[in-house]
């Protein structure tokens, strides 16, 4: 998050500007940590799928063997979705506080007044 311990919007206009931009760093962040993870599980469900395919086609392994294997297979990709659906409700407070952040540093910084006892000054690099 930027330092907003200075930002005094002179409109509501510039307030909702600034708003959007902290919101938009702060979802570009979730994305960039979570969607690799994603990605991976995916990776990871498209390879087991294959190997079973094959080893199905093969007769390495019989049908039971296979259904089991593909059951498993989703399970572990409906824990994947849960955390997923968790990761968003985190994403969600984390854009709240940002919108709020922004709210708050530019009430006091024009008042004095701090009306967001959560208001945290980000450390200064260095």
């Amino acid at each position: 998050m930027a330092d907003l311990s200075t930002f005094n919007p002179a409109d509501a206009g510039e307030m909702g500007s600034r708003i959007v931009s902290e919101m938009e760093g702060t979802a570009g962040n979730w994305w960039n940590e979570n969607a690799p993870l994603m990605e991976g599980y995916v990776k990871a469900l498209a390879e087991a799928a294959i190997q079973t395919r094959e080893a199905l086609a093969s007769k390495r392994i019989g049908e039971e063997q296979a259904g089991i294997i593909i059951n498993n297979q989703k399970l572990a990709f409906d824990q994947t979705l849960r955390f997923t659906k968790y990761m968003t409700l985190i994403l969600a407070q984390q854009l709240l506080d940002a919108a709020f952040s922004v709210v708050g540093w530019a009430i006091f910084n024009k008042t004095g007044i701090n009306v967001m006892p959560a208001l945290v000054k980000p450390a200064t690099p260095g």
